[in-house]
């Protein structure tokens, strides 16, 4: 049911949809034929970095861009793509390629890749770069009225930029090497101060290694302190030695001389000598062994200078107490000597414990020395090695862009698509056509169908009248074929007249419409016809003394009529016309009056009309529009009945609401209403009927 609205719609407004669709589809043309044809050149460039400089780089120690791949989040490059169209790069391609723009003045950068609708109806030169489906490769578009020069423009872009590039790579590598080198100056110097520094540290504290050194101090305090205790303890078995000595010669005196006293003393130099020369040195050293030899010298002095002494005083020793003697002199030189070694041995011990205890300050020191000396060092060679890996890489630098595939000249532009903009004039015609076509529909509040006059309410659709070229230019259907579906239509409302008042026969109908040219007269004299062909007497009064056309059917006189009855008195025998039809009649209106109205209010229009129903079977009144005058009204409150006429597509919903409340409020029996001019179109069974009919 919706389909057969819309099929509706479409067949009522089909002129609209046709002009539409041939004013776009000829403005698409005319467009495609007169604007100046724009042509692209692409040059497609790799953003990557080579395997084999990525390789050598790596062995080298420099790290090396890694390529970029597509993935899950979107990569669009966006600052590769801002880098290709920098003003720099765009001056340069303008200057190489002499660019112009619409002016033909030399073109700006900023208008260069300035996307612009002006473009394509005045072209300029015009560059855009994008991402290629989300892959490492960039797209360089060029459009211009030159085939040449927008290929030479995509493929000069492409080696400015990667030239662009290649250079700024190389000041990188330069800036950091002249870097190094000054940081290298710095470090040097401080390297070498740290050397000297360790060496002025090394002279002055008299060492190498002082881990070394402390070893040996303790080994030599280790070894210090077992002398000290055997010391102790030699010094100890003296001190009993002398005491059992004494013991055994307290009976016996003896006494020495000073020789054998200055002998002892020299004995005792000697042997607290040898013993400071044992701590320092070993037994066999040539110093301890000369003093060896002096001290077994002294005591074999001694001895004999004892057995002097002891001759000349006429003593007798007995060889027990010259042992004894002896004994007691070896303890008492002993003893003597242990207590002077164990002396220096504590001042030795003493000595080298400050010694030892210094070594950590002087490790702290070399320490500090050592962790400055070391940073620096390292720091210099890390400068070096960088120097080196900086320098090569500067020498071999390779740009990671290259142009994989340049621009070539199109054969074709690229605007205008000539197919693409007709299918598109074709596609929006058929659009634009349709969419006007139901807007107006929509804002269309005319009455076009029967149904929409079942909208209104109290209303009866007693028939309807087709829109055919046989009832054009006032044709009567007294000149159709009595079986044509306009005669039928004609029947249909004269048998709903008849029965819209079964309880009160209508003898007197008055035909209006809403304005003008709606077909009310037509309608009342081919429904007089249409009564009369069941021979009954009919007469058709034009009461339209504004603008009469009843006898413009007949092409007849308009010289006598209505009015000369109702102004003049003349007589109704006198100013009816018999027509060629059996049984119709007509009452012209005659001349035009001054004051329409004046006539028409009067009582005489009453007792004409009263007068017209007494002679004939069915009168038949043509008004004026109700909305024009009221005389439709005052003559509707004398007929039995009214009968109004609506033009399809052309009254109004709210025109045809007003005339029916005016006719209301005025008591008026309005018996229905006739669709006239109706296009078979807009209803299915209509046009199913009619088209059959026509096609015979």
């Amino acid at each position: 049911m919706e389909f057969l609205k819309i099929w509706r719609i479409i067949v009522r407004r089909k002129w609209i949809i046709i002009i539409t669709f041939l004013i776009f589809v000829a403005t698409v043309i005319a467009g495609t034929k007169i604007v100046t044809p724009i042509y692209r050149g692409e040059a497609k460039i790799l953003i990557e970095t080579s395997d084999t400089i990525s390789s050598l780089m790596s062995s080298l120690g420099l790290a090396t861009q890694s390529k970029r791949t597509s993935s899950g989040e979107e990569d669009i490059y966006e600052t590769d793509i801002a880098l290709a169209t920098i003003r720099p790069i765009l001056e340069k391609l303008i200057s190489n390629l002499n660019l112009k723009d619409r002016k033909g003045k030399v073109l700006k950068p900023d208008l260069l890749v300035k996307s612009s609708i002006l473009n394509y109806i005045s072209p300029q030169p015009y560059i855009e770069v994008e991402q290629h489906e989300e892959s490492d490769i960039l797209i360089i578009k060029s459009d211009s009225t030159s085939p040449q020069e927008a290929a030479k423009m995509s493929n000069e872009l492409a080696a400015l930029y990667i030239d662009d590039r290649l250079q700024s790579t190389r000041e990188s590598y330069k800036s950091a090497r002249l870097f190094i080198e000054d940081l290298i100056k710095d470090v040097k110097g401080k390297y070498y101060e740290s050397l000297l520094e360790k060496k002025d540290f090394m002279i002055k504290e008299e060492t190498i290694d002082l881990q070394s050194e402390s070893n040996k101090l303790l080994d030599y305090i280790s070894d210090l302190k077992n002398d000290y205790k055997n010391n102790e303890i030699l010094i100890a078995q003296a001190d009993e030695n002398v005491s059992m000595i004494e013991k055994k010669l307290k009976e016996k005196e003896y006494a020495s001389t000073v020789t054998i006293n200055h002998l002892e003393t020299k004995l005792n130099d000697l042997l607290v000598e040898i013993s400071g020369r044992k701590i320092e040195f070993t037994q066999e050293h040539p110093d301890v062994l000369q003093l060896n030899r002096e001290i077994d010298t002294i005591k074999n002095i001694l001895k004999d200078k004892a057995e002097v002494v002891f001759n000349d005083t006429e003593i007798p020793i007995g060889p027990i107490y010259e042992d004894l003697i002896k004994e007691l002199k070896d303890a008492y030189i002993n003893r003597g000597a242990g207590k002077i070694r164990g002396d220096l041995l504590k001042r030795y011990i003493e000595a080298s414990k400050d010694d030892l205890m210094k070594i950590p300050t002087k490790k702290i020191k070399q320490v500090e020395i050592d962790l400055s000396l070391s940073v620096h060092e390292d720091v210099y060679k890390s400068l070096l090695s960088y120097l080196t890996q900086v320098g090569v890489a500067e020498s071999m630098t390779l740009s990671n862009i290259r142009l994989v595939e340049p621009a070539i000249e199109p054969d074709k532009p690229d605007f205008p698509n000539k197919t693409l903009n007709y299918i598109l004039g074709i596609i929006l015609g058929l659009f634009w056509g349709f969419s006007l076509a139901f807007f107006i529909e929509y804002i269309d509040n005319t009455i076009k169908s029967p149904e929409d006059i079942k909208r209104i309410k109290s209303l009866t659709v007693l028939g309807t009248i087709s829109k055919t070229k046989q009832l054009k230019n006032r044709n009567a259907i007294s000149n159709l074929d009595p079986t044509s579906p306009v005669v039928e239509a004609y029947r249909t409302i004269k048998n709903s007249i008849r029965y819209a008042s079964v309880d009160k026969p209508i003898k007197s109908l008055a035909v209006t419409s809403s304005v003008e040219f709606e077909g009310k007269s037509s309608i009342a004299l081919n429904v007089a016809i249409t009564l009369s062909m069941e021979e009954k007497s009919v007469i058709v009064v034009d009461m339209d003394l504004r603008r009469p056309s009843i006898h413009k059917f007949f092409k007849i006189s308009n010289d006598i009529g209505v009015t000369n009855v109702l102004a003049e008195g003349l007589q109704l025998e006198k100013t009816i016309v018999h027509t060629g039809i059996k049984g119709l009649d007509l009452l012209l209106s005659g001349p035009i009056p001054p004051d329409p109205s004046r006539l028409i209010e009067s009582q005489r229009v009453k007792d004409t009309i009263n007068t017209l129903k007494e002679r004939y079977d069915m009168v038949i009144i043509d008004t004026p529009p109700a909305l024009a005058v009221n005389d439709a009204i005052v003559i509707g409150a004398v007929a039995d009945g009214v009968l109004l006429v609506i033009e399809s597509e052309r009254a109004t919903f709210s025109m045809v609401e007003h005339v029916k409340e005016v006719m209301v409020k005025a008591n008026l029996n309005l018996i229905g209403v006739v669709l006239n001019k109706f296009k078979v179109h807009g209803a299915g069974y209509y046009h199913h009927y009619y088209s059959n009919y026509y096609k015979k």
